[in-house]
């Protein structure tokens, strides 16, 4: 594990991110990330916002993980922070404790394990762009 956990921070929302990440200006940060889903699609085919919930911020730390991470051990805990992060979204979101909110709220999280599920499941080359690939 290359270190880029070695210290994180919690944002104000709730989120966790690696300080390297955290401490990325805007405009460093708009380099190296490309919100929801992969950076070769032609069009937006994988939505930032799902029923008003925004995921973009954890897509973008996402990105910004799998730029800096080295190793399996860090597309693991990449990948793992995202989930977590996405999570913490939905439940910002959907605080109300109506039908409609917990309605929402399912379908958000589900929303957010199938995105988890792609990273995890189909982000490697993503991940090991322009890097040795060394599992572990």
């Amino acid at each position: 594990m290359s270190g880029i956990f070695a210290e994180v921070i919690v944002t104000t929302s709730g989120r966790i991110v690696p300080k390297i990440v955290f401490d990325l200006t805007p405009e460093q940060l708009a380099e190296i990330s490309n919100g929801c889903g992969p950076a070769s699609e032609k069009t937006k085919l994988v939505p930032d916002e799902i029923l008003g919930v925004n995921f973009r911020d954890a897509c973008n730390a996402h990105d910004a993980c799998y730029e800096f991470g080295v190793d399996e051990a860090d597309k693991r805990l990449s990948d793992r922070l995202f989930l977590f992060n996405l999570l913490v979204a939905v439940d910002a979101h959907c605080a109300a404790n109506g039908v409609l909110e917990q309605v929402q709220r399912v379908a958000c999280r589900s929303a957010a394990f199938d995105y988890y599920k792609a990273v995890a499941g189909w982000g490697d080359a993503a991940f090991y762009a322009g890097k040795e690939q060394s599992k572990c």
